[in-house]
C-alpha cells in the first residue's frame, strides 16, 4: 500500500510537564491548522483564566507537529495506540508566561 501525505498541525500544552507528553489525562489535546490560530485560542484561554482571580496562568507551550505519512497502518497505530503513535515530529515554538 502506497503512503500518503504528512500534515503540520498545532497545539499547545502546559509547558515542563513530565513523562509521556502525549499520554491520555482525561483532557483532549485541541488541533488547529494554523499558528496563529492556536495563538488566539491561547490568548482566549489566557483571559478566561485570569479573570478569576483564584486561578493562575501556567506557562503553555505552543507546539508545532508533524504526522506520519497517511496509510493503512498509520490509522491502525492512531486508532490502538493513540496520538503519540501518529506524531513524525515534534517542536515546542514558543513558551506562553
Amino acid at each position: 500500500m502506497s503512503q500518503g501525505e504528512s500534515f503540520t498541525f498545532y497545539t499547545y500544552s502546559r509547558a515542563n510537564r513530565d513523562g509521556d507528553r502525549w499520554a491520555y489525562t482525561g483532557i483532549p489535546d485541541v488541533f488547529f491548522h494554523e499558528e496563529d490560530e492556536t495563538r488566539e485560542a491561547l490568548r482566549e484561554l489566557r483571559r478566561d483564566v485570569e479573570s478569576d482571580p483564584e486561578d493562575t496562568w501556567p506557562p503553555m507551550q505552543l507546539e508545532k507537529i508533524e504526522t506520519l505519512p497517511i496509510s493503512r497502518e498509520s490509522i491502525f497505530a492512531l486508532l490502538n495506540d493513540g496520538v503519540g503513535s501518529f506524531i513524525k515530529s515534534y517542536e515546542i515554538i514558543d513558551i506562553i508566561d
